[in-house]
C-alpha cells in the first residue's frame, strides 16, 4: 500500500471509481482496512498517523479538500507560489474575509465547523492554549486525570508546541498595544506569566500570546503529522469523501458509507476485525450516530426522513447522543486608548503591496510570523461555589482601538442540545450558552469589575459601541468551540440516568468496534481556546485504542 494525496478544488479519490478530478492520483487500494478514520481535523489526523505508525493499515477519510500546496492546493498568494492564504499568521487576522473561509466552511452544520484538511486548526486564529492540570481532573473520569493525559501532552508538544515568539530573528513586532494593556494589567497587579511554560496560572495573569505556529507558518497536524503518516504504506488519504454513516449489523460495524463531491455513494469495507474512529467533529460526528441508528429515537427517526438507508428500529442503540453540547460564549469589550497601535494592512499582505512586510516575511521574520492578538490574559471568579475561569484575546482592531475578545471557558455549567433536521443538517435544540442562573450571576460579576477597572479615571480608556456591563453581556457570540456531544464516561447511557455515549477507552456503548475520537467525547470544556486540549485528547485516545487492539 502507499500513501496518497487527493488534492485539488472538487477532488474525490479515484478510490471511489471517480477519475478526471483535478490532482487526482491512481492509488493501489486494499480492499479492506484495520482502521478506518472518519474526518482529517487534527483528532483524524493524529489517530490515523499513531495508527498507521502502529503499522495498522489505515484510511483516513475527509470530505473537504487540502488547504496546503503540499495537500493539493492551487489558491497560492500573488508574492509566493508555494504559500496559500492559509499559511501565513500575519493573515489570520483577516481570515474570516479571506475567499478560503467561504470554501472550507461546513453548511450543514448549526454552529461554525471546517469542511477542510486540518478542520477548525486551518482557519482558526492559531490561539493555542496549553490545558492546565484542572481541566481533566475536574470532570474527566479515571483513567483521564492529568497525571494519565500528561504524556500524551508530552507527544503532542514534541511535535507541535506552540510559539509565543515564532519570528526567526528573536523579535516581537507591532508591541504597542502590549505595552499599552501589560502597563494596564500591572497596575492592577495582575502578574505577567508565559502561557506556554505555566499553563496552571489561570488566575489574574498576562502572556504574550502563544500561537500554532512553527517554521513561521501556520502549524497544527496538517504540518506537523500528516507528513509523517505519509511516509507509511499502510496510511491512506482521501480527500472528497464525506461519510454519511457507518455500516453496522448489529453490534458490529462492517464498514462506512461514503459520498464523493458528486453527491455518489460506494461502500468501504473494514477488515475482518476492524474499527472505525469517528473524527468528525462535535458538530458533525452525531449526525453520523444519529443516520447509523445511533442515538435518541427522535433524532434516528428524523435521519429516516432525510433520506438516509437508516437500520430496522430493532437494531437502534439507544444514546444520549448530541445531549450536553458546550461552547464557550464570547462577550465583547471594544476600547479606545491613547497608545499608538492600529491593525495591519491586511489587503496589502493579501495583494502583495505591503512590500515592507512580506519581504521581512520572506526572510522568516516580522509581524507577519505573528498571530492576530498582542495579549493573552486569564482570571477566574467564584459563585455558588463553583470557580469559572475566563480569558480575554486582544487584537487591535482600529486605530487606537483594541478589542477584548472575552470568553468564558472552564467551569460554565450551561450546556445545550444538538439535533438533525429534515434536511440532514445538525440544528440546536436548545442552545449551550448562559442557560443557568450561576453562569448568568458569574458573567455578569465578572464583566462589572473588568469594566469597572478600564473605566477608572487613571487609565484613558473609553469603552466603545457596548459602553455598558448590560450591552457588554448582550454582545455574546459562539466562541466555536464546541465539545460534549458524545460525551465519554462510565455511566453507559443505554441504561438509567446514563450520560455517557463512549466509554473510556472512547468506544460507543453498544458496538463492538465503533470508536469517537474528537471534542464531541469531552465531557467538559477547557480553560481557553480548545484546539490543544483537542489534540492531547487525541493522543492519549489513540493509545487507549491501540492498547486495547487485539
Amino acid at each position: 500500500m502507499r500513501s496518497v494525496v487527493v488534492g485539488g478544488l472538487l477532488a474525490a479519490s479515484s478510490a471511489l471509481g471517480v477519475a478526471g478530478f483535478p490532482h487526482a492520483h491512481t492509488v493501489g487500494k486494499a480492499d479492506v482496512y484495520d482502521y478506518i478514520v472518519v474526518g482529517g481535523g487534527p483528532s483524524g489526523i493524529i489517530t490515523a498517523e499513531r495508527l498507521a505508525e502502529a503499522n495498522k493499515t489505515v484510511l483516513l477519510l475527509e470530505r473537504g479538500r487540502g488547504p496546503t500546496v503540499a495537500t493539493g492546493a492551487n489558491d497560492t498568494l500573488v508574492w509566493n507560489k508555494n504559500l496559500t492564504p492559509i499559511d501565513v499568521p500575519g493573515l489570520s487576522a483577516d481570515i474570516g474575509s479571506l475567499p478560503e473561509w467561504e470554501d472550507y466552511i461546513c453548511t450543514d452544520t448549526e454552529g461554525y465547523a471546517a469542511c477542510v484538511l486540518g478542520g477548525g486548526v486551518t482557519v482558526n486564529y492559531m490561539v493555542f492554549v496549553h490545558p492546565p492540570d484542572h481541566d481533566f481532573n475536574d470532570k474527566w473520569p479515571k483513567g483521564w486525570k492529568w497525571d494519565d493525559v500528561k504524556p500524551a501532552a508530552d507527544r503532542l508538544y514534541e511535535r507541535n508546541p506552540g510559539s509565543i515568539l515564532p519570528s526567526a530573528d528573536g523579535k516581537r513586532y507591532d508591541q504597542g498595544l502590549y505595552t499599552v494593556l501589560s502597563n494596564f494589567f500591572s497596575n492592577l497587579g495582575w502578574k505577567a506569566v508565559d502561557m506556554i511554560s505555566q499553563p496552571n496560572e489561570k488566575h489574574q495573569v498576562y502572556s504574550y500570546p502563544a500561537w500554532n505556529i512553527q517554521d513561521q507558518k501556520r502549524a497544527g497536524p496538517v504540518r506537523t503529522y500528516l507528513p509523517l503518516a505519509e511516509k507509511h504504506k499502510n496510511f491512506n488519504l482521501q480527500l472528497g469523501s464525506k461519510v454519511t454513516r457507518v455500516l453496522r449489523s448489529g453490534s458490529r460495524i462492517t464498514g462506512v458509507e461514503v459520498e464523493n463531491t458528486f453527491g455518489q455513494r460506494k461502500n468501504i469495507t473494514l477488515a475482518t476485525n476492524g474499527k472505525v474512529v469517528l473524527s468528525a467533529g462535535a458538530l458533525s460526528t452525531p449526525r453520523i450516530l444519529f443516520n447509523s441508528g445511533i442515538g435518541p429515537k427522535t433524532q434516528i427517526e428524523t435521519a429516516q426522513k432525510s433520506g438516509v438507508a437508516v437500520l430496522p428500529r430493532n437494531e437502534w442503540i439507544n444514546l444520549p447522543v448530541g445531549i450536553g453540547l458546550k461552547d464557550h460564549p464570547i462577550f465583547s469589550i471594544i476600547v479606545k486608548s491613547n497608545g499608538t497601535y492600529g491593525p495591519l494592512d491586511w489587503t496589502g499582505i493579501y495583494n502583495g503591496t505591503d512590500t515592507a512586510d512580506i519581504n521581512l516575511y520572506a526572510q522568516g521574520n516580522g509581524v507577519l510570523t505573528q498571530g492576530k492578538h498582542r495579549l493573552t490574559w486569564f482570571s477566574s471568579n467564584v459563585v455558588d461555589g463553583r470557580t469559572r475561569y475566563y480569558q480575554g484575546s486582544c487584537a487591535p482592531t482600529g486605530e487606537n482601538e483594541f478589542t477584548i475578545t472575552t470568553y468564558m471557558t472552564h467551569g460554565l455549567t450551561s450546556s445545550g442540545v444538538l439535533g438533525l433536521d429534515a434536511d440532514g443538517k445538525t440544528v440546536y435544540e436548545k442552545t449551550p450558552w448562559m442557560n443557568t442562573a450561576g453562569d448568568r450571576a458569574a458573567a455578569k460579576l465578572f464583566i462589572q469589575g473588568l469594566v469597572d477597572d478600564l473605566t477608572h479615571p487613571s487609565t484613558g480608556f473609553q469603552l466603545e459601541t457596548y459602553t455598558n456591563v448590560s450591552s457588554i453581556l448582550g454582545s455574546l457570540t459562539t466562541g466555536m468551540h464546541y465539545t460534549t456531544t458524545a460525551k465519554m464516561g462510565t455511566d453507559d447511557g443505554r441504561y438509567g440516568n446514563g450520560t455517557s455515549v463512549v466509554d473510556t477507552n472512547t468506544k460507543v456503548y453498544g458496538t463492538d468496534n465503533l470508536y469517537i475520537v474528537d471534542g464531541s467525547i469531552h465531557p467538559d470544556l477547557p480553560t481557553g481556546n480548545i484546539q490543544a486540549a483537542i489534540m492531547v485528547v487525541a493522543e492519549a485516545a489513540v493509545a487507549k485504542i491501540l492498547a486495547h487492539d487485539h
